[in-house]
């Protein structure tokens, strides 16, 4: 009797990522973020955030967004989250020539916090800064011709510095600030530069009153001149 031919395993599917409670919080955000910008309707929102804070996967989460240009979940696993914690009264500093995943997490508590992306190398287009940090000052430097956003950062006792240049459009890096910060003010802010090299790289459309700041920034840093003395050596 022949014997029968040795049948092939069935491929085995990957398992399915389980979604956690952060990642169910940034889709309710972005479909809230979608809203606002007419992509979906107050019924179509409803509905998917209804969806969102059910979901268990994270497949299931990738679904209500894939027809969302722009809004994309991230993994919050392996090579594509840096996390950064300081210990009490620690700093974290990153500049220069750095790598930047799609997520940076910055966990500090009463120390330095510097995050310079001027010179770094981005994975990707959009990057979330994701801040648990507090009586402390966080510090983001990003470079010209980038924009950022702070829709999704929720601050008590403080404020945010925002000395970057807005625009209409995002730029060609967007980094995206959220999270939650205690006590202090959270600075963003583009490189340190000449006053004349930092008026040149303003876009033609920034209203008046940055070129204004800028000036009167360098301006302000610098000693004053002392009194002129006429030829009898009395003061002017």
């Amino acid at each position: 009797m022949a014997r029968r031919a040795a049948q092939e395993p069935d491929p085995v599917d990957p398992p399915r990522e389980r979604a956690s409670d952060s990642e169910r919080e940034d889709v309710a955000a972005m479909l809230a973020r979608a809203m606002v910008a007419g992509r979906l309707t107050p019924v179509e929102y409803s509905d998917r955030a209804a969806i969102a804070q059910a979901a268990r996967y994270r497949d299931q989460l990738d679904g209500l967004l894939s027809d969302l240009p722009g809004f994309v979940l991230h993994s919050s696993h392996g090579s594509d989250v840096l996390e950064l914690e300081a210990g009490l009264g620690g700093s974290i500093d990153r500049r220069g020539l750095w790598k930047v995943p799609p997520t940076v997490r910055v966990h500090s508590w009463v120390g330095r916090v510097l995050l310079d992306l001027s010179e770094a190398e981005c994975a990707t287009a959009v990057v979330a800064v994701e801040l648990a940090t507090g009586m402390c000052t966080p510090t983001i430097v990003v470079p010209e011709g980038a924009t950022v956003d702070v829709d999704d950062l929720r601050i008590s006792a403080g404020s945010v510095r925002d000395d970057t240049v807005h625009r209409r459009e995002r730029g060609d890096l967007h980094v995206s600030v959220r999270g939650r910060h205690s006590f202090g003010d959270v600075v963003l802010r583009h490189p340190v530069r000449g006053r004349w090299e930092r008026l040149r790289s303003l876009p033609a459309e920034a209203p008046r009153s940055v070129a204004r700041r800028v000036t009167q920034r360098v301006a302000g840093s610098r000693p004053a001149r002392p009194d002129a003395r006429r030829s009898d050596g009395t003061s002017g």
